[in-house]
């Protein structure tokens, strides 16, 4: 499957949504956030280990970011079942008032044909206002358009965004992003 920038741009939307099939159509109602659960700061410390299926992105970097108290159980998603080139997941950790998210999307090549798609998607989504951001994985940027950070290290391509529910994609912080791809980063295997 082929990860185009609307694809891009519904990976972030089916992400939020937290749904398990086909991203929402322009038409649906605004993304919702799990049922509130509040992680207290020890039982955020003690969130060290991942959860499965999100092994990439854990509560601690989300809490870290965002600063606020959080939900412990993240929405995951896989966003192009079936593929055997490729898996790719979404993570989100929201809130525990379900106003605020941290999400990633980890995509992993399985295949050499999976790690080359993997790697034209990153050059193909990069637009003329991306913003380079050094030091941060083998290469990355800010995707402007979406308000989200592409990050590609080795054949593991990142797609992170940390936000406000119903905030449009330009009311993204590209810092608290840079941030949370920055921890993200350390938990995948080199």
């Amino acid at each position: 499957m082929r990860l185009t920038p609307m694809l891009a741009t519904l990976v972030a939307a089916a992400a939020l949504a937290g749904c398990a099939g086909s991203p929402p159509a322009a038409t649906d109602p605004a993304p919702t956030a799990p049922p509130a659960q509040t992680a207290t700061a020890a039982e955020t410390a003690a969130a060290a280990s991942p959860v499965a299926g999100c092994e990439f992105h854990r509560l601690e970097d989300a809490a870290a970011v965002l600063n606020v108290p959080m939900n412990p159980v993240p929405k995951t998603d896989e966003v192009e079942p079936g593929s055997t080139a490729n898996k790719f997941l979404s993570c989100v950790y929201w809130s525990a008032d379900g106003t605020r998210y941290a999400n990633i999307g980890h995509r992993a090549a399985l295949t050499a044909a999976g790690a080359a798609d993997t790697r034209s998607q990153f050059a193909n989504q990069r637009t003329a206002d991306a913003v380079g951001i050094p030091g941060l994985g083998d290469d990355a940027y800010w995707d402007t358009p979406n308000g989200q950070i592409l990050v590609l290290v080795g054949d593991d391509l990142l797609l992170v965004s940390t936000g406000v529910k119903d905030a449009p994609a330009e009311a993204r912080s590209r810092d608290d992003t840079t941030k949370l791809a920055t921890l993200v980063v350390r938990h995948l295997p080199r």
